[in-house]
């Protein structure tokens, strides 16, 4: 495999990574938002209940994981 070729290749591995980045951090955004919503109903209402009931937290924190981990992957990539 010749150098320029794996240069193409990790270049389009940071590309897509990025992309990824970018898609899990508006799912972070849209879940925050969605809580910050269940929030400005007041506790025991239908609407606050029932969107509690989807444990957004949980997503969060397996959002932020994915975050975290694609930014530790793009600004310390192997090999570097």
């Amino acid at each position: 495999m010749t150098v320029e070729r794996r240069r193409q290749e990790a270049v389009a591995r940071q590309e897509a990574m990025v992309d990824d980045l970018r898609k899990a951090e508006l799912v972070r955004d849209r879940l925050e938002s969605l809580d910050q919503s269940a929030r400005a109903y007041p506790d025991g209402h239908d609407i606050r209940v029932l969107i509690e009931g989807l444990h957004l937290d949980q997503a969060l924190q397996v959002v932020e994981e994915e975050v975290r981990t694609l930014r530790e992957a793009l600004f310390h990539p192997r090999g570097s």
